[in-house]
């Protein structure tokens, strides 16, 4: 975003602002008192530029409405992915119920503190696993490997089986 547009939008949240706080806000001397603080904070804003170029010797207006490089905090990006492994294995635990086994736990094991995840491994419990309808001849084991693949973009040899 260019600094005039930033700049436009500025002066423009903050119309947007004001005018919603005076909707908002019921009519008396308070009222009257916050619409004056609004009407001082739009000046401001609108001159903003000149104060910058008047303290600076260059005057970049690029520089006026630098924002500082967002930091992403760990603990954010690492709380965000571990919700999406969770619901992935509730899901995927799900899917395995719907088509008549019961009981699988699923644990994604994965780098959770990088923007991107990487995932290590996906262990599959299957000790306490129960059968119901006509799955009792076929091979568990590759039902829920589909699953998983159709749920996690992982290799075969990524899924490891307890049993």
């Amino acid at each position: 975003m260019s600094a005039v547009s930033g700049w436009i939008v500025g002066v423009l949240g903050i119309i947007i602002l004001s005018i919603l706080v005076d909707l908002i806000l019921p009519e008396g001397k308070t009222s009257g008192f916050i619409k004056n603080i609004f009407g001082y904070l739009i000046i401001i804003v609108i001159i903003s530029p000149i104060f910058s170029f008047l303290t600076n010797s260059k005057f970049d207006l690029e520089n006026i409405f630098k924002v500082d490089n967002v930091q992403i905090q760990d603990d954010f990006v690492s709380n965000v992915n571990r919700q999406m492994l969770d619901s992935i294995e509730k899901n995927i635990e799900s899917e395995c119920g719907d088509i008549g086994i019961l009981n699988v736990e699923v644990g994604i094991s994965a780098d959770i503190f990088s923007s991107e995840v990487t995932i290590k491994q996906v262990s599959v419990d299957i000790k306490n696993v129960v059968i119901q309808g006509n799955l009792q001849h076929t091979n568990i084991k590759n039902k829920v490997v589909d699953i998983v693949l159709k749920n996690i973009l992982v290799d075969k040899e990524q899924i490891v089986f307890y049993e």
